[in-house]
């Protein structure tokens, strides 16, 4: 790809991505303002949140492969890849501690365990776990020729940027 056209994904994958997160954020406090109960929106409001910290790094990951492409380097700096391993591991955490989240409100604000905020966290979890494959895995976005080509060609799914990255990552980036 010629490096205006790489700008030009690059400038249209970061701004999707604060765009989402902008767009999440709002939907979910304007929603809940107009429900008025916060204590029904504990479970959504934690799912979205971690959708929209894994959103931020997108942000932050093509951000620096703009200012990579503008100083013509091909390769991120070991300090960026070792702050994405660590936010991989935060990531699967964040979402590991939904269940404890749950239980903890419905314990503290009396509300039954399988609810409607319960079922619609659950749902927005699952696209923090996609965001989170997407990113750290495998490709599952396929919004340009160049992807699609990629995936008639080969019949599988790629490895994500990110963890192409980290995959090429020093193994001292690697050990956190």
């Amino acid at each position: 790809m010629a490096q205006d056209a790489l700008r030009r994904r690059y400038t249209y994958l970061w701004t999707g991505e604060a765009t989402a997160a902008c767009v999440f954020a709002t939907l979910l406090l304007w929603s809940a303002y107009r429900d008025g109960l916060w204590q029904h929106w504990i479970a959504r409001g934690y799912s979205v949140g971690v959708v929209i910290v894994i959103l931020l790094q997108g942000i932050v990951w093509w951000r620096w492969k703009l200012r990579l492409l503008d100083m013509h380097q091909r390769h991120m700096p070991a300090q960026v890849l070792h702050t994405f391993v660590r936010w991989r591991r935060i990531n699967w955490l964040l979402i590991g501690l939904f269940p404890l989240v749950v239980v903890l409100a419905t314990r503290f604000t009396q509300q039954p365990l399988v609810s409607r905020d319960t079922l619609l966290g659950l749902l927005f979890l699952g696209g923090a776990v996609l965001e989170q494959i997407n990113y750290y895995y495998v490709q599952l976005m396929y919004d340009s020729a160049y992807d699609w080509a990629y995936l008639r060609t080969h019949r599988r799914l790629r490895r994500g940027t990110v963890a192409k990255a980290l995959d090429g990552a020093p193994s001292s980036a690697q050990r956190f």
